[in-house]
Parts: structure tokens; C-alpha cells; sequence
């Protein structure tokens, strides 16, 4: 099933990326994880703008988005062949252009390690699977369903609240 491929894919992708980055110096060590770590971060305001302007929003897009809307349960994602090819094209290969190669490596398995976070939460915020993760969870499955059942916009953070709280897009529960 294609829905899965993320699962097996990105793993093996970061599983790679680092151990190609592992071979370099201790100083290019600290670089890659200062880059891994901003790309990490930078993933959280991706997933946000992505989810409120693109998902919302971009024809087409916002029509695939919104029959998960109607269907929540149902296996649907973006194919990992498009992500993948994204995340070349419009991360790694420019920063590898602008910066070095750790830095592009190093940025890239941040963003990747943030993507794969997306969907496992994603995943298990609608399947409630697996049931020990969705224990551990409960904020953001509660925060997603908010999104999913409310008729205000808001709630577009699946994996952090911190951007809807900046923006002053949270869907308050009591309002619920």
C-alpha cells in the first residue's frame, strides 16, 4: 500500500543521510546538526503555512485535502515519489549551491526527520495507531480533531501549537 511507503522510505533515506554525514570531522559534525536541527525547526513552519495556505487554499490541492476532510479514517497522502523529489529539488540541491554539502545534508535530514514526524502523528491522530503513541498524543489528537470538526479555520499545526499560537489561529475548545 503507497500510504506506507513514507514509513519504510524515509527512514532508510535519514538512516543514509546520516551515515554519510558521519564520516566527516567532528567540526562538520557540529555544523550538520546546527543545519539538522534548523531544518527540524523550519519543518514546523513548513507543516503550518503548507496546511493553512496550500491545503486550504490551492485548487486541486485543497480538493485532495478536503476528501480527507470527509474521510479522516481513509488511507490518503501525498505520494512519496512527489516528496521526495520536493525535498531534492527545492531543498537539498539549491542549499548544496548556496552552502556545502553538510549543510545541504544536514538541513535536508531535518526536514525529513520533521516530515516523517508529520505523518507518524498525522497517521496516528486518525487511526489511533499505535495505541501507546496515541496515548502520548492526546494534545495533538485533540488539537487535529478540533480542525477537522470546527467551521473556523484554525488548528493548522499537527505536530506543534506554537505557530497557531503565534498566528492567533488556535481553535479554542471551549468555543467548541
Amino acid at each position: 500500500m503507497s500510504y506506507y511507503a513514507d514509513f519504510i522510505l524515509y527512514p532508510m533515506l535519514l538512516f543514509a543521510l546520516l551515515v554519510f554525514s558521519a564520516r566527516a570531522s567532528r567540526s562538520d559534525r557540529l555544523i550538520w546538526l546546527g543545519a539538522a536541527t534548523a531544518g527540524l525547526c523550519g519543518w514546523t513552519l513548513i507543516e503550518y503555512v503548507l496546511h493553512r495556505f496550500v491545503f486550504h487554499r490551492v485548487p486541486l490541492i485543497a480538493d485532495l485535502h478536503h476528501a480527507h476532510h470527509a474521510q479522516p479514517r481513509a488511507y490518503l497522502g501525498t505520494p512519496t515519489w512527489l516528496t521526495m523529489l520536493i525535498l531534492g529539488a527545492l531543498v537539498f540541491l539549491p542549499l548544496w549551491r548556496v552552502s556545502t554539502l553538510n549543510v545541504a545534508l544536514g538541513a535536508t535530514s531535518g526536514l525529513t526527520a520533521g516530515w516523517l514526524w508529520y505523518g507518524t502523528v498525522h497517521h496516528v491522530v486518525h487511526q489511533r495507531r499505535p495505541r501507546l503513541l496515541a496515548t502520548m498524543l492526546r494534545s495533538a489528537t485533540r488539537r487535529h480533531g478540533l480542525h477537522h470538526g470546527s467551521r473556523q479555520p484554525g488548528n493548522f499545526g499537527v505536530t506543534t501549537a506554537l505557530w497557531d499560537r503565534l498566528f492567533q489561529t488556535t481553535i479554542s475548545s471551549r468555543g467548541f
